[in-house]
């Protein structure tokens, strides 16, 4: 008899408690219920937007003179990218009697920005013309390399 009792009072406990999970099921949520909150969008970590121009590593320099008439004169340069941060940026040329200077600069985000540590490297192929003298020796100066060549 007492396991009959048993037995009646966990099947009418399971009635009532399945009345009241389906009952709050109908009701849909309490209004107490906080509403869940959507991700919201958080600003990218990376470097700052400006960037400044900074003079590139150059790893090879070459004067390349074409065969034409008059011969044309070029400079094969190999520059290089320091991190992951710096960028290809441009090139400036100046020449002052038989000295020829060229500029090869990278942008690179200014502040102390976080970079990877990879070193890449671009090729320039830069005109010089052809107003060179035959015999004559110049030098060409790129960032903190130099070369010469003799006119043709």
């Amino acid at each position: 008899m007492r396991t009959g009792l048993i037995l009646v009072a966990i099947v009418f406990a399971t009635g009532v408690t399945a009345a009241v999970v389906a009952d709050a099921l109908r009701a849909g949520p309490s209004p107490r219920a906080v509403p869940p909150v959507p991700p919201t969008a958080t600003a990218p970590i990376g470097p700052p937007s400006g960037r400044q121009s900074v003079p590139a590593p150059i790893d090879r320099l070459e004067v390349r003179i074409r065969e034409s008439a008059p011969p044309q004169y070029s400079l094969y340069v190999q520059a290089g990218l320091p991190s992951g941060c710096a960028q290809r940026d441009r090139h400036e040329v100046s020449r002052s009697g038989d000295v020829i200077t060229v500029r090869v600069l990278n942008s690179m985000p200014t502040g102390n920005p976080m970079c990877t540590m990879i070193y890449g490297t671009y090729e320039l192929s830069i005109d010089l013309g052809s107003d060179f003298k035959r015999g004559v020796t110049y030098t060409v100066r790129v960032n903190d390399q130099t070369t010469t060549f003799t006119g043709q």
